[in-house]
């Protein structure tokens, strides 16, 4: 990385600074350290046509009279009768005209805020007098009078995203965005030095999926020395105020009045709520990285004192207790441990939650905390120890509540976590052996029916959510959310939504009981509405839902749906690097055994990658998915298959790919997936296949318009119809589906092609290449058969006709009137042009296979 910044997202400032500098000579750029503002300087300077004189002011140089301007004004200016610092009015002005003589010219200063008194009286002259255009930098609060302010200030995130990406120089992954973004708080300087200091220590690294930060932060090198050079302005006592704040942010005020000159140096921000924090969060890493052993637990045995003084009845004040108490290594009580483990959990600080609950469990709590520990390492993919934990909890017992819970969670873990089913289901039938009041017995079905959603035909999970609505109250509030689900896996989209909104106050009203339903309609929702075709509307839903997975840092997994949705999104789209890129970001290490989730991530990466052109990496990502893939996962088995035929497609092998399509279509429509099955039949038909019939039966049911269009591209395919293509590209394109509308227009101007009408063909490949001008890397067999006749020449292409319609070469070359050797070379350079053997290949190429 450059060690000059690049200019980004200060369009704005950077306008009105030449502006003002053109208008009235002066202007001053004010913001606080790190904003870029030299940086900015640097761009107006370079974008006036005038001279420039540069000044820098220092912390040095602030203690020498004229210090700044010491090479540019004479050495013999009289001083004043008070010393050098007050100069004469004569001196103030010599100085003035010298620094600006030579007519036209700018006079830059940078970090004015630092100059010594001498040199602010010969600037102020300059400006008031207007004897050349000036330029300052400073920090806030600092001016003279006659300068227009450009206020630079901290980069908002998107900016501060284009920064990273230029800085660099490709695309960082969510989560590496959302932690730069966190801790630099859009200080440019700071981002920079971020970047450096991850790239040096070896944490952030370029993958084929983008760059990503994998590791903790560390601050050292220039990025210490800076937030040190900041620090350093502050006094001991300050210094250790804000190092107990560091390590309590953010802290009410009754346990830890701010000094308000913390506050006034911008060391300190008092938020909405009233606590106080830390201003930057560099600043309290750094605060706590230099803070002595013994003084940081005194630091924190104050804090749990002085909570444990004022009550800690407020809800999380178990885990700030406990916290400060086991770094401070006074931490005894197993029930306070236990307590705040539960809190932790709740809060979904994962690393926190186990660390509490380890320490509980070393103090005889394990019954306390078993579920909560069981939790979290199902939550960092470590099944099959949480399956271990959880079986060892629930056989301890317990109340009838507790053993509902860890029965269900174990459960759950079992079947998306390690794929036994009989298991679960074993599990859920020890739990419901005692009686149960009914809501509990609602709780557990309503567990059961979101695996028989996966791993049975869907009329069973269809009847135990009739079931559930049956007997109302909430029962019949998850047994509408079981049908929404079940509609979905249907293929019947718009209904599904119809539920999912119908069903919305209920669902929110049941949230604080049961969260997981607020999470499922939203998928249910964003999944419908982009397999409606509603690609634009289903994106920024899924980017709103991503960002905030990652910005509350929940559990890895449920990032799985938006970026798959993101990601078959831009496939239809033809942004395939774009799709691989949303992919590998949230792909596990290859040493983690996959859940069912993460399985249906790698299909989606394969078939993202197949479509790119990279085979290797498709297989490999479609032989781990096929490796981690459970009997019980059915409705995942059909993504893996619909991922299998779109990897064989990128090998070439269309053949094998049209038949893994349809067989993958059989399976889905057996288990009554027809969501699967018209995906997998559309893919069918574009390798070759006449599914036009089925997808027509299942369009008119459902009349959705991607759909809809999918039966109609399949359609008009089956009956070679040009006319019938450009229309269908139409409906794709009013959906945002601009890869198939260009496999349309290409089927289209083959057609068109093979009929002789070469004037139609030029027009609908022109249609064809405009849409794939948006495309990052797709390739599909239809684009490319298209690009492959194009090549030919008039001749080879009439010569290819003739023979494709029967004709032997003798015979070609008598209906020409050409050599029979003539009508053998143009055969042979077109066999080598279209990459096949002989006539069978032509054939197939030319649709007649």
């Amino acid at each position: 990385m450059s060690d000059q910044l690049p200019l980004v997202g200060r369009e704005g400032e950077l306008r009105a600074a030449l502006r003002a500098l053109g208008a009235d000579g002066a202007v001053l750029l004010s913001g606080p350290p790190g904003v870029g503002k030299t940086r900015l300087a640097a761009e107006v300077l370079a974008a006036v046509p005038h001279p420039v004189v540069r000044c820098y002011a220092t912390v040095a140089t602030s203690r020498i009279p004229l210090g700044a301007f010491a090479s540019l004004v004479p050495t013999d200016l009289p001083a004043g009768p008070h010393g050098p610092s007050i100069l004469p009015a004569s001196s103030v002005r010599a100085a003035a005209e010298h620094l600006a003589r030579g007519g036209r010219r700018v006079l830059s200063v940078d970090d004015a805020h630092l100059l010594d008194d001498a040199s602010l009286l010969v600037l102020q002259h300059v400006v008031r007098h207007r004897l050349t255009r000036v330029i300052c930098t400073a920090r806030q609060g600092w001016g003279i009078e006659g300068m227009t302010v450009v206020h630079v200030d901290a980069l908002d995130q998107d900016r501060a995203d284009a920064l990273l990406i230029s800085a660099l120089g490709g695309p960082a992954d969510a989560s590496t965005r959302h932690l730069v973004w966190t801790n630099s708080q859009g200080n440019p300087l700071y981002l920079k030095e971020l970047v450096a200091a991850g790239r040096h220590s070896g944490v952030l690294t370029e993958t084929q999926g983008g760059w990503s930060w994998r590791g903790p932060l560390e601050l050292g090198g220039r990025l210490a020395e800076l937030v040190d050079l900041t620090l350093g302005r502050l006094a001991e006592p300050q210094r250790r105020a804000l190092e107990l704040l560091a390590y309590g942010e953010p802290l009410e005020p009754e346990l830890m009045p701010v000094p308000q000159d913390l506050v006034d140096m911008g060391f300190v921000r008092i938020g909405d709520d009233g606590r106080a924090r830390v201003a930057h969060p560099l600043y309290s890493a750094r605060l706590r990285a230099t803070c002595p052993t013994l003084r940081a637990r005194a630091h924190r045995r104050a804090l749990a004192d002085r909570l444990e003084a004022e009550g800690a009845d407020r809800p999380g004040d178990a885990v700030r207790v406990a916290t400060w108490r086991l770094d401070s290594g006074t931490a005894e009580s197993p029930d306070v441990l236990a307590r705040a483990a539960e809190q932790a959990l709740a809060a979904q600080d994962w690393e926190l939650a186990e660390r509490l609950s380890r320490a509980a469990v070393a103090r005889g709590a394990t019954s306390r905390v078993g579920l909560v520990l069981g939790l979290v390492l199902m939550y960092q993919r470590q099944c099959a120890q949480a399956e271990e934990v959880l079986a060892e909890t629930m056989a301890a017992g317990g109340n009838m509540v507790a053993l509902l819970q860890v029965g269900c969670t174990r459960a759950f873990n079992l079947f998306f976590g390690l794929g036994d089913e009989a298991a679960a289901i074993a599990v859920l039938d020890e739990v419901t052996a005692r009686e149960l009041p009914a809501e509990l017995e609602h709780a557990v079905l309503f567990f059961a029916l979101t695996f028989a959603l996966e791993s049975a035909p869907l009329p069973i999970a269809r009847l135990g959510g009739e079931l559930l609505i049956a007997e109302g109250g909430w029962a019949a509030t998850a047994g509408r959310q079981v049908l929404a689900f079940a509609d979905q896996f249907a293929g019947r989209y718009s209904e599904a939504i119809a539920r999912i909104e119908d069903n919305d106050e209920a669902v929110v009203a049941a949230a604080g009981r049961f969260p997981s339903l607020v999470n499922a309609a939203k998928g249910v929702h964003n999944e419908c509405i982009l397999r409606c075709g509603d690609l634009a509307g289903a994106e920024l839903r899924a980017v709103r839902a991503l960002a905030e997975v990652i910005e509350e840092d929940r559990w890895s997994v449920t990032q799985v749906p938006p970026r798959v949705l993101l990601s078959q999104s831009a496939r239809l789209r033809g942004q395939a690097a774009s799709a691989v890129r949303i992919t590998a970001e949230g792909i596990p290490d290859s040493g983690a055994l996959p859940m069912m989730w993460d399985v249906l991530l790698l299909a989606e990466f394969a078939a993202g990658a197949a479509l790119l052109g990279q085979s290797d990496r498709a297989e490999r990502a479609l032989a781990r998915a096929e490796e981690g893939l459970r009997p019980a996962w059915r409705i995942a088995g059909f993504a893996v298959g619909a991922a299998r035929s779109w990897v064989l497609a990128g090998a070439g092998r269309v053949n094998e790919a049209m038949q893994a399509a349809l067989d993958n279509a059989a399976d889905a429509r057996a288990h009554g997936a027809h969501s699967e099955e018209i995906g997998s039949l559309h893919d069918a038909a574009r390798f070759g296949a006449d599914t036009s019939p089925r997808l027509l039966e299942l369009a008119k049911s459902r009349k959705d318009p991607l759909t809809t269009a999918y039966a109609s591209h399949a359609q008009a395919r089956a009956l070679r119809d040009p006319a019938g293509l450009e229309e269908v590209a139409a409906a794709f394109t009013a959906c945002g589906a601009t890869l198939y509308a260009a496999e349309a227009l290409a089927e289209a101007s083959r057609l068109s092609r093979l009929h002789d009408r070469p004037r139609e063909a030029e027009r609908l490949e022109r249609q064809a290449s405009a849409l794939a001008e948006s495309f990052d890397g797709a390739t599909t067999p239809g684009l490319v058969v298209t690009s492959t006749l194009a090549a030919l020449t008039p001749r080879q292409l009439e010569i290819a006709r003739l023979a494709v319609a029967g004709l032997t070469n003798v015979e070609i070359a008598e209906r020409l009137a050409i050599a029979k050797r003539t009508v053998d070379n143009h055969l042979h350079t077109t066999y080598a042009a279209v990459g096949v053997t002989g006539r069978s290949g032509l054939r197939a190429l030319f649709g007649q296979g």
